[in-house]
C-alpha cells in the first residue's frame, strides 16, 4: 500500500527528485509574458461584454420605426468618430491619356480630393451609347492600387458589360506613395504605410479612415460627374481592403444604390478572436463598444440590395460573414 501511496520521487536521490520536479513545470513564458496574456483575456471578456450589449440592443428593435431609429443611431454615430468631414472643393479634374481597348476605353485621370491632394485613378469607358450606370472600385491592399490584375479584371468585365467602373488609388498605394528613404527611394508603404499614418492621426486625435472616406466620396462626385455616367445607377464594389472602404462607403452616400463588399465582412468579435484587428483605417474608434459591428454596415443602408461576397478559406472568418448576413436580413 505504501507503494501506491509514495510520489514519484520518494524513492530517488534527492538531487534527482529536485530536477525532475523542477522539469514538470511545463510554462514556456516567463511572468512578465503571463502577465500580459491576463491582460489579454481581460480584454477578451471585454468584447463579450459588448458583443452581448450590442445583441440586446439589435434584438429589441422590432417596429419599423425601432429599426428606422436603429439605422439613425448608427449613421449618426459613423459620422460624428470620423470628425468634421473636408470642404468639398473643385476636384479640378482632368484626363492625362487613354488606352482604346476592345468595347471600352480607359482614361488616366487625376483629380483633388482636397485642394493639393491629388487622387489617381483609371476611368473604364464602355463603347456604345451613353449614359452608362457607373460602379465604384476602390482598391484593396495591393502595392500597385489600381493598376492590380484583379482590380483591372473587374472593371474590365464591368466596361464590356456597358457599367462604367472607376478605380482609384488608395493612400500609400499605386502611383499615391507617401513614405522615402534617405536616397529618396519609395519606403515600403501598402499596410506599413496606412499604419504609420494612423499612428500620427491617433497622436492628433483623428482617424486615417477619416481621409480614406473622403477619398471614396470625392471619387464618387467625379464618377457621377461624368457625361457618360447615369448619376441615379450608381454602385460600389472592392475587395479585401477595398471591400472595407465599399462597406463604409455604402453605410454613409446614399448615392450607392447597389453594393457588393468582398472578403471583408464577418464580425468585429470573430476578426479579434482570430486574426485581431487590422489597419489603422479599418478601426473606427469606440465602434464595437457603442455596438457598430460589421452587420450595421450593411443595416444601415437597408433596404437598398447588397451583396456580400465571402470564401471559405479567407482569413476574414465567413462563420462571422454568415452571422453578419443574418442579422442584416433581418433589416
Amino acid at each position: 500500500m505504501a507503494a501506491f501511496l509514495a510520489g514519484p520521487y520518494d524513492s530517488l536521490p534527492a538531487g534527482f527528485a529536485q530536477s525532475a520536479a523542477a522539469s514538470d513545470d511545463l510554462n514556456a513564458l516567463d511572468a512578465a509574458e503571463r502577465e500580459q496574456f491576463v491582460f489579454h483575456r481581460y480584454l477578451l471578456g471585454e468584447v463579450a461584454a459588448a458583443e452581448q450589449a450590442r445583441r440586446d440592443r439589435y434584438e429589441a428593435a422590432k417596429t419599423p420605426d425601432e429599426l428606422s431609429a436603429y439605422q439613425e443611431r448608427i449613421r449618426n454615430f459613423f459620422f460624428k468618430q470620423l470628425g468634421e468631414l473636408p470642404e468639398r472643393t473643385p476636384l479640378n479634374a482632368r484626363v492625362v491619356g487613354t488606352i482604346p481597348r476592345d468595347g471600352y476605353t480607359v482614361e488616366k485621370v487625376i483629380y483633388e480630393s482636397m485642394p493639393g491632394v491629388f487622387v489617381t485613378a483609371l476611368f473604364y469607358r464602355p463603347h456604345g451609347t451613353p449614359p452608362f450606370p457607373g460602379v465604384l472600385v476602390p482598391c484593396g491592399h495591393s502595392a500597385n492600387g489600381k493598376a492590380s490584375e484583379p482590380y483591372q479584371r473587374i472593371c474590365i468585365l464591368l466596361a464590356k458589360n456597358g457599367i462604367a467602373a472607376l478605380c482609384y488609388d488608395p493612400i500609400d498605394q499605386g502611383e499615391r506613395l507617401q513614405f522615402f528613404d534617405e536616397e529618396g527611394k519609395p519606403a515600403p508603404g501598402n499596410v506599413k504605410g496606412h499604419c504609420r499614418f494612423g499612428v500620427g492621426a491617433i497622436l492628433v486625435g483623428q482617424n486615417t479612415a477619416t481621409y480614406r472616406i473622403w477619398d471614396g466620396l470625392r471619387s464618387m462626385d467625379y464618377l457621377a460627374s461624368r457625361p457618360e455616367v447615369d448619376a441615379n445607377r450608381l454602385g460600389c464594389t472592392g475587395n479585401s481592403g477595398g471591400g472595407t472602404m465599399t462597406s463604409y462607403l455604402m453605410a454613409l452616400d446614399d448615392r450607392i444604390v447597389c453594393a457588393a463588399p468582398s472578403c471583408y465582412l464577418t464580425t468585429l468579435p470573430t476578426v479579434i478572436r482570430t486574426i485581431n484587428p487590422q489597419d489603422a483605417e479599418q478601426n473606427i474608434f469606440g465602434q464595437l463598444a457603442f455596438g457598430m459591428d460589421h452587420a450595421e454596415y450593411v443595416i444601415a443602408r437597408a433596404p437598398k440590395p447588397t451583396l456580400i461576397c465571402c470564401a471559405t478559406r479567407d482569413f476574414f472568418d465567413i462563420h462571422g460573414t454568415w452571422e453578419t448576413f443574418r442579422d442584416a436580413k433581418r433589416f
